[in-house]
């Protein structure tokens, strides 16, 4: 097996975790495949360019998106692990980053 896609499989567990437990806090739906894709292409680019270290860099992505979302629940009083209130987690993330807002 290519050490290349063997690092692209070690790296997916925390990816496939993180997108299982959050896929109805990803706005907009396109989204989903759209950052496993971006996500197994950057970790072979990786691989390739850097060997073994890719899978550290994934897992550390991914962990640093966690901690955000840890970071953003407490903010707005929801429970990390089982947000409440998808809606309003969604309205909230538009909000932060401006997308609400007309052109």
């Amino acid at each position: 097996m290519s050490p290349i896609l063997v690092d692209v499989l070690l790296a997916l567990p925390p990816l496939v975790v993180g997108l299982l437990a959050t896929w109805r806090l990803i706005w907009p739906w396109w989204k989903i495949p759209g950052k496993a894709l971006t996500y197994v292409l950057g970790v072979a680019a990786l691989a390739w360019a850097f060997g073994h270290v890719a899978v550290l860099l994934g897992w550390l992505h991914q962990g640093l998106g966690l901690a955000f979302h840890v970071w953003f629940c407490r903010t707005h009083g929801f429970t990390w692990y089982a947000v409440e209130d998808p809606e309003r987690y969604v309205e909230l993330s538009k909000r932060m980053v401006g997308a609400d807002e007309p052109p």
